[in-house]
């Protein structure tokens, strides 16, 4: 690439990284989940009760602050409360789009060592490639860039995760993983994967920093074992809960049309909605099949462990015993459809959480133009056509009329079904 076109890619990169932090910075000072995600760092470094009822917005109901979070969610946290404290929140806001800024470079300096089994794509067609990804996937990373969810900084560090576990550093791997666990356990199916792969030791080295941060947030809980006892029971009974459509216990979110896992999705199209639900819906939903509670929850399960046995299989025929640089390709692809299966298996799945389907984006968006192959050109144009686009271009209507239809989650499980249909053999990449 010459130096005229990389000074023009690297200034829109800077430009772009400038906009992400001032849209951050600049949201009102009573919106966005950053307000939250800052007084739950601020409570468990104070040692209070992080759970403690909170109010999130003007209008927000009052409820348990973050439930859903592990206790040591507030180790991210707990230095941006810290800024706010000593410099107000718009610091804090300023600093926490500043580290998703460098949670997107990281992401994109690992996408381009992923393994492959060639050597990565030229300077100008990887601009090209990350440029493309982002326009894609702007929805997804607009919002999570403006809100306190942190997931880009938890794809970042799965990432790091694989590139390091597959390069043979398994201890800074299992590291990786385990602060991103820690944080948020959404990606814990990358530890049975990573089993299967061969990198055992990443497994344990993970195990070990996951021990190591539930004690120090022990610590800073002064060992009151009381929160994650909580979070525990909560998460238990949610992945019990088989009326999806029922009010979850001890604060855990209620059913939302954003909610694009797969139990919400069956429960929709399998079950039978609620009336008070389906009003929400301009024009209402059309009839599930109405099968009980009970039939659905069974469908739900049968249909989850199908999808984690073909990964798990998928897993296992591409452990680490392969023949080196033969299916590079097939093992990445296995990494992004644990990710992409992580999203349709987790009880609360928001738009935000669909980062992590960046990997398997570059890797459909590097088959469409380089391989020209037809089924990820079918995955990409059907990505854009239901999902690319949200309330910001649509109006909120339509966009709440897509989240009923569960659009997202069907073109997740088709993503999944084609990444899993691709580890069958060696499917390097071109350089």
């Amino acid at each position: 690439m010459s130096t005229k076109a990389a000074r023009a890619w690297t200034a829109l990169w800077i430009v772009l990284a400038l906009v992400l932090v001032v849209r951050a910075t600049g949201r009102p000072n009573d919106r966005g989940v950053i307000i939250d995600s800052m007084e739950f760092g601020r409570r468990l470094v104070h040692g209070e009760d992080v759970y403690a009822p909170w109010q999130s917005g003007r209008n927000a109901p009052v409820r348990p602050l973050h439930a859903p979070f592990p206790p040591s969610f507030g180790l991210l946290m707990a230095p941006f409360a810290g800024v706010e404290e000593l410099f107000g929140l718009r610091a804090a806001r300023c600093a926490w789009g500043l580290l998703q800024v460098a949670a997107l470079v990281v992401i994109a300096r690992c996408l381009r060592r992923l393994p492959t089994g060639t050597s990565p794509p030229s300077d100008l067609r990887w601009n090209w490639l990350m440029l493309a990804m982002l326009v894609i996937a702007a929805r997804f990373v607009l919002r999570d860039t403006a809100g306190g969810g942190g997931n880009l900084i938890n794809v970042a560090w799965c990432l790091l995760a694989y590139v390091d576990a597959e390069q043979g550093r398994q201890r800074r791997a299992g590291l990786w993983l385990g602060i991103s666990l820690l944080t948020k356990p959404t990606q814990a199916l990358l530890l049975p994967v990573f089993w299967l792969l061969g990198h055992r030791r990443a497994v344990s080295s993970t195990t070990a920093t996951v021990a190591g941060g539930v004690l120090l947030s022990l610590l800073l809980l002064r060992f009151d074992t009381a929160p994650w006892l909580r979070w525990l029971e909560g998460s238990l009974a949610l992945a019990r809960q088989q009326d999806a459509f029922a009010v979850p216990e001890l604060g855990f979110p209620p059913f939302e049309w954003m909610n694009q896992s797969l139990r919400c999705a069956m429960a929709r199209w399998v079950g039978t909605v609620p009336p008070d639900l389906a009003a929400r819906v301009p024009h209402g939903v059309m009839p599930g099949l109405g099968l009980s509670v009970t039939a659905t929850a069974w469908a739900t399960r049968l249909c989850s462990l199908g999808a984690l046995a073909a990964l798990m299989l998928r897993a296992h025929q591409r452990r680490a015993s392969s023949p080196p640089n033969t299916d590079g390709t097939a093992r990445t692809m296995v990494f992004a459809a644990a990710l992409t299966l992580s999203l349709l298996l987790s009880p609360i799945s928001w738009k935000a959480h669909h980062v992590a389907l960046l990997p398997a984006l570059l890797l459909l968006l590097r088959r469409a133009s380089e391989q020209r192959c037809a089924a990820a050109r079918a995955m990409l144009a059907a990505f854009l056509l239901l999902c690319a686009l949200g309330s910001d271009v649509l109006s909120d209507a339509i966009d709440e009329l897509g989240n009923s239809l569960y659009l997202v989650t069907i073109v997740d499980l088709a993503w999944f079904v084609i990444l899993i249909h691709w580890t069958r053999r060696d499917t390097n990449l071109p350089q």
